[in-house]
């Protein structure tokens, strides 16, 4: 989620301006499964028409399909761009943690839950995979020692499997998506090809919602990216996860 890049072009949107706009429909996504599922899907629809709950949720969730694409996206911006690779996974763990009470408490209305974890353990096993490649290979894979490649990709194996048992959110696919996004980084119509591919598997096999297709929407923006930081806020977009999750569900305590 966050990035250190180097100056570039003035036009089109900054590392902050992608963050924004991530956050923003993440925020629009959770305010319908955390709230409006909370009070209406997941309890008969206590208020109002059902079919209007119902759609106006579909509707929220479906603009929350364009972050976790994004995130990805920066994501390989920052290790790409980061002084140290080593704190960015560091803070990504600390977070992953950090938000897994709050995650639980506002979806699944628990204190503590194995039956999912938050995207920053996602986010956290698409780094490692990428860094481990990376490091092991020299960023040269094809001249690098046999071994140096079994043992990378041995590693993003590992880490498809930690998101696939541990059940994160997006799961072994939101990994794959995330070193898709890492390996054609300089390629980036190659790149959203095989990313949008990624997220038809996400519904065909993974289980997914149709509307997770409509993350594809995200993939233009990359396009107008500038690979500029803009102006950021340190840590408020780590804090602003777990703390608009306590949030919404403080709002769901208060009204329901």
């Amino acid at each position: 989620m966050g990035q250190e890049v180097s100056a570039g072009r003035t036009r089109g949107l900054s590392g902050a301006d992608l963050k924004w706009i991530a956050v923003i429909t993440m925020l629009i996504d959770h305010i319908g499964a955390a709230l409006l599922e909370g009070l209406y899907v997941d309890r008969g629809y206590r208020w109002g028409s059902g079919v209007f709950a119902f759609e106006f949720d579909a509707a929220l969730r479906a603009v929350g399909r364009l972050a976790f694409p994004i995130f990805c996206f920066l994501l390989v911006e920052g290790l790409v761009h980061t002084r140290s690779r080593r704190k960015y996974q560091l803070r990504l763990a600390v977070f992953a943690l950090i938000s897994e009470l709050p995650f639980d408490r506002a979806f699944f209305h628990s204190w503590w839950t194995m039956q999912h974890q938050n995207v920053f353990f996602t986010l956290a096993f698409g780094l490692c995979a990428c860094a481990a490649w990376d490091w092991l290979t020299k960023g040269n894979a094809p001249n690098c020692h046999p071994l140096r490649g079994i043992a990378a990709m041995l590693l993003a194996f590992a880490a498809l499997d930690a998101a696939y048992i541990l059940s994160t959110d997006y799961g072994a696919l939101g990994v794959l998506l995330i070193l898709v996004l890492y390996f054609l980084r300089e390629k980036p119509w190659e790149r959203d090809f095989l990313g949008i591919g990624v997220l038809c598997l996400m519904v065909l096999i993974g289980g997914s919602h149709w509307s997770e297709v409509l993350g594809a929407l995200s993939f233009p923006l990359f396009h107008l990216y500038n690979g500029q930081r803009g102006r950021q806020l340190k840590y408020f977009f780590y804090v602003f996860y777990p703390a608009h999750l306590l949030l919404l569900h403080g709002l769901l305590v208060l009204v329901r």
